[in-house]
């Protein structure tokens, strides 16, 4: 009864083992943000680089859970704005993003018989960004903390102070090539979907620059370093658009591979390009 007990256990224990499909994605590729300082929602104009690694889970030949760490950098600048209002206010962001994920992927086709298939992926994320810029001496602020727009003030109540580290909803999709069963390379768009208005700093009006301290005022507004000076115009006066959340995308190559899994035991088959481990043999 303990022999039968044991093959069981080992039975078991190596279909869970060999069940797993674990995957090496390595992805490269542009980033942007989609926000108040941008003149379209998707644009290539201002992108970043970005670069991301992380691991597949293989399910079934058609669903994978995937998880991976991103990191980029966004920005905008009123300065390269074809809509003049834009121009005139004269504001600009920097920031360096990071971001931890976890997706559902799911293939179209199984590309383990079909050497190409669509996919696509939805998920939850968190991000940590800080935005930034340059006053007109060179110097860098974080403005974080600075209420440009009056946040945390008693006279806008409304107004709150954002956080640093936020969720985000990703989706997305791509195109997968197999060029062999362990190693594919793919193509994709992946949005983030925020619920945050400030990933720029930017999103309402503009509060009385009179409540804010120095420097604050000093880069709330800036279309008076333009020549010729653009007289500030007025507590209230359209800073940002608040009714659409701000957003960022990536358009990655993927290269995944699949790691191979060693054991001591010669026994296996191969379904759907898939080598599946059998029990090992023991004598009764």
């Amino acid at each position: 009864m303990k022999k039968i007990t044991l093959i069981a256990i080992t039975c078991v224990a190596s279909h869970i083992l060999f069940a797993q499909r674990l995957h090496l994605n390595v992805l490269g590729g542009i980033s942007n943000y989609g926000g108040d300082l941008q003149d379209k929602g998707f644009t290539f104009h201002q992108s970043k680089p970005a670069i991301a690694l992380g691991m597949s889970y293989e399910i079934s030949d058609k669903f994978f859970l995937r998880s991976e760490y991103s990191f980029t950098k966004l920005g905008a600048d009123d300065a390269q704005s074809k809509i003049y209002s834009h121009y005139l206010r004269n504001l600009n962001f920097k920031t360096v993003l990071q971001e931890l994920n976890l997706l559902a992927e799911y293939d179209i086709l199984n590309n383990y018989t079909h050497q190409l298939t669509p996919y696509v992926f939805a998920g939850v994320g968190v991000f940590k960004y800080s935005p930034y810029t340059y006053d007109s001496t060179g110097k860098k602020a974080y403005l974080v903390g600075l209420h440009t727009e009056g946040q945390n003030l008693s006279a806008y109540p409304d107004r709150q102070q954002y956080n640093k580290t936020q969720i985000n909803i990703p989706v997305g999709a791509g195109i997968k090539v197999a060029l062999s069963d362990d190693v594919k390379i793919a193509a994709e768009l992946g949005f983030r979907n925020l619920f945050t208005d400030y990933l720029d700093d930017v999103s309402t009006n503009y509060p009385d620059l009179s409540l804010l301290g120095p420097r604050a005022a000093y880069l709330s507004y800036r279309g008076d370093e333009l020549k010729p000076s653009v007289p500030f115009p007025g507590e209230g006066a359209i800073r940002g658009n608040p009714k659409v959340k701000d957003n960022y995308y990536f358009l990655m190559l993927r290269l995944t591979y699949r790691l191979p899994f060693k054991t001591g035991y010669s026994t296996s088959n191969t379904h759907n390009g898939n080598t599946h481990r059998g029990c090992p043999p023991v004598k009764l």
